[in-house]
């Protein structure tokens, strides 16, 4: 071992500097410096210099210096990066040896082994055997007694053994032992599971692989609605915070949070909401949320018995009616006008518990509800003993004027329950979002959330926490808001390139998406089929319809996609209708469709702008 203690003048240096009592030890890997001072004999800049010329003095390696306690420590490895081992190593923690059994241990051990390797259970990453000194003591026996059994398995091709790495499964196993793990079995008979009925009761009809719409992979042009430039969310200031607010606080992130939600949170968003959204709320009626779907159950079970009265938007966002169906709620869609949600008559008996509705820009139409149904709608709700749940979804993107006031502000009676999402604005799978409740309400809503699954990732929390007071998300908000603008304008252009001739565009002030309407009804089953050869999958309107008809027509969101991407998969897809028409009759899908103009349509939003 090298020691080497400097206590003299460095001559490379302009100026010279003293370095006091600074170790070097040769490891098997490098270099570490140590101070092995008191921490008063020196300062941290000398020692940081100092630890700056052993860097030079060791040519070809890198070197990374940390001050602790006032202490300096720091390590040097090579610059020709070490590969590590990256597959797991296997345990074998269930072998099980009878030391009563006439068989020898090291039999028991390789029969064991060779049965589970043959399973093939095992994943490829975990194919590394532990060594013979880990296992002997795992299992309590002699490392002979393990290497006995190592040994016969090598012999027989099941182990292979390589230089200065260990020994591994074998890539082919011997294939006289390629056999069925179990004897084969009386068939099952096969039987419908009974599941509750607030299963049965949704209406999300998606099986097997439909299901992993959420799964990650290469980023696609398919203009579905809702989805955020998740490539322009700024990720290493995210990461800047996230460890500032670690070093902080350490162990207090790991533990269990407050089913309410971080108060440091809770405080910024109360502030955000006032001055930006004209809320009127205090940091103890919020309560942290895992996101919008979250924010709609935990009210749904909160206030809804089954068979009580739901109203909902039609069309409107269909995750809020599996919501409601699973709660077993008697749902009554809603039909939407130049104002909004249609509040009409209604009877008493069916008066709602709970009313959802997207005041600020409706889903799908874009309509912005008025002033004048807003009080109406508090009104009504207030004679009736209902809520309601403000889904304020994207409200920061509006692209004529500032944003409009949220519904919760001009509440006064205690009726509106104000839910926010950060999927729109940061990133989807952020998964948190939070609910501004009447205080009679928040007690009851921490209790469902808690329920639920506790509380949210304390970490994020407070990493967010930070991104909103230090001014990062209105910076983040405000470049997105303009990012958005660009690639509207572009989309608009580009829609009427390459799909004018089949559609009208719905262009209205705010949102992230279009509503196209078909010119021609015999062309719906071609892009009903183009969908599916393309994958740019724009959704259906009828989709978000339950009793609404109206002409077919599209809904594309365009956020997602850069400029390039836009052009790219409206190209495509208008390419694909072009082929299925020069084939002639025949090539389309199967679609109903409902005799009913937009134009006359009681559903129609008419303060929505058709473009030429």
């Amino acid at each position: 071992m090298l020691k080497i203690f400097a206590n003299h003048l460095h001559s490379d240096l302009s100026k010279l500097i003293i370095i006091n009592q600074i170790s070097v030890v040769e490891e098997s890997k490098g270099f570490e410096l140590r101070s092995i001072g008191k921490p008063a004999q020196f300062s941290s800049v000398s020692a940081i210099t100092a630890a700056s010329l052993l860097e030079k003095a060791f040519s070809g390696c890198e070197s990374r210096v940390v001050k602790m306690n006032g202490a300096i420590y720091g390590r040097t490895v090579s610059s020709v990066p070490k590969q590590r081992r990256r597959r797991l190593v296997m345990s074998f923690e269930m072998v099980r040896l009878d030391r009563a059994s006439s068989e020898p241990l090291y039999q028991q051990l390789y029969r064991q082994i060779r049965e589970e390797l043959e399973s093939g259970s095992f994943d490829s990453s975990a194919s590394r055997v532990p060594s013979s000194r880990v296992l002997a003591a795992t299992l309590g026996i002699s490392r002979p007694t393990v290497n006995q059994a190592f040994s016969k398995l090598l012999e027989e091709g099941y182990l292979q053994a390589r230089k200065r790495s260990g020994i591994f499964v074998a890539d082919h196993l011997p294939a006289t032992f390629l056999k069925p793990a179990r004897p084969a079995t009386t068939a099952r008979t096969e039987h419908s599971p009974r599941f509750a009925r607030r299963v049965t009761r949704m209406t999300d009809f998606r099986s097997g692989r439909q299901l992993d719409v959420g799964v990650a992979g290469p980023p696609s042009v398919t203009f579905v609605a809702g989805l955020p430039a998740v490539d322009e969310f700024p990720i290493a200031v995210w990461e800047r915070l996230r460890e500032q607010v670690l070093a902080k606080k350490g162990a207090h992130l790991l533990r269990y949070a407050s089913s309410r939600g971080e108060i440091e949170l809770r405080k910024a968003i109360a502030a955000y909401l006032c001055d930006f959204r004209g809320a009127n709320c205090h940091p103890d009626q919020i309560v942290v949320v895992g996101g919008m779907q979250q924010a709609m159950l935990a009210c749904a079970l909160a206030l809804i018995n089954e068979g009580e009265v739901a109203w909902i938007e039609d069309p409107g966002f269909h995750q809020a009616r599996n919501v409601f169906a699973f709660v077993g709620a008697k749902m009554v869609p809603r039909p939407i006008d130049r104002e909004g949600l249609v509040i009409g008559k209604c009877s008493r008996q069916n008066s709602p518990r709970l009313i959802f509705v997207t005041p600020s820009h409706q889903f799908p139409f874009g309509v912005t509800m008025s002033l004048k149904r807003r009080k109406a709608l508090i009104e009504f709700a207030e004679s009736r003993g209902g809520y309601i749940l403000e889904d304020d979804y994207n409200s920061e993107f509006r692209f004529d004027g500032p944003p409009l006031p949220c519904l919760q502000g001009l509440d006064n009676a205690g009726r509106v329950i104000y839910a926010g999402t950060m999927s729109k604005i940061l990133y989807p799978s952020l998964r948190l979002g939070f609910l501004v409740a009447p205080p009679q309400l928040v007690d009851t809503l921490v209790k469902v959330r808690a329920v639920m699954d506790q509380h949210s990732p304390a970490i994020d929390q407070a990493t967010l926490a930070r991104f909103i007071t230090e001014g990062f998300f209105l910076s983040h908000v405000k470049r997105m808001r303009e990012l958005y603008a660009q690639r509207r304008v572009f989309f608009i252009e580009q829609f009427q390139k390459w799909l004018g001739d089949y559609f009208d565009l719905e262009v209205t002030p705010a949102g992230l998406h279009f509503i196209a309407w078909l010119r021609r009804r015999e062309d719906l089953p071609l892009f009903m089929r183009a969908r599916e050869q393309t994958g740019v999958w724009p959704r259906s309107l009828s989709f978000f319809c339950i009793k609404a008809q109206l002409d077919p027509a599209f809904v594309f969101g365009f956020a997602a996609c850069s400029q390039a991407q836009i052009e790219q998969g409206l190209a495509k897809l208008a390419s694909a209708v072009k082929q299925l028409k020069q084939r002639g009759p025949g090539n389309g899908s199967s679609f109903q469709i409902h005799p009913f103009s937009p134009a006359t349509s009681s559903y129609w939003p008419s303060t929505a702008v058709r473009s030429d």
